[in-house]
């Protein structure tokens, strides 16, 4: 059974594969569509819990997908970075990530099959982590704020320019 996508304002269509097939042929925008499909109340009632992986030994503040959706990062507040095959709930890897507090935020880098991740953390450090052959994992720092640094963003579609926010009132790039 498909979901009912509704949109405010609107008679509910006949499903998101109606809103979909809309926004292929361009007689929708990206905008309507994306709110129609997930603000669908069916699609949300069917949501669930796929599993737990444990591994951190403290408060896990991130989690995030690789780029192509088979991967999982999280970072925590014992400094470490695990990635996961969330499919097979294991943990692949786990290193240090070389911050001195808690990790706020990590991601895999679009572009870079999938080895190199960028954290940032409670001490003012955005960091870059190189995952070797054999397991190795190398970490630099590559930005400084002031204080904690909550987010990084990188552009869609490039690996090199990169922005983060923190505490001290910056985006900086």
């Amino acid at each position: 059974m498909a979901a009912v996508c509704e949109a405010p304002g609107r008679r509910a269509a006949t499903g998101c594969f109606f809103e979909v097939g809309r926004r292929e042929i361009g007689s929708s925008s990206s905008r309507a569509s994306s709110r129609g499909i997930s603000g669908s109340e069916g699609l949300i009632m069917r949501m669930n819990q796929y599993g737990q992986l444990g591994g951190h030994g403290g408060c896990v503040n991130t989690v995030s997908f690789s780029p192509a959706g088979d991967l999982l990062v999280s970072g925590s507040d014992d400094t470490h970075i695990i990635l996961w095959d969330w499919l097979a709930k294991a943990k692949i890897l786990s290193y240090p990530s070389g911050h001195e507090e808690n990790v706020l935020h990590a991601l895999v880098v679009p572009f870079t099959d999938d080895s190199t991740i960028v954290t940032s953390a409670a001490d003012g450090q955005v960091r870059l982590g190189q995952l070797k052959q054999g397991g190795e994992v190398t970490t630099r720092q590559i930005e400084e704020h002031g204080d904690r640094v909550h987010k990084v963003a990188l552009k869609q579609g490039s690996p090199h320019i990169l922005y983060s926010c923190g505490d001290d009132g910056l985006v900086q790039q």
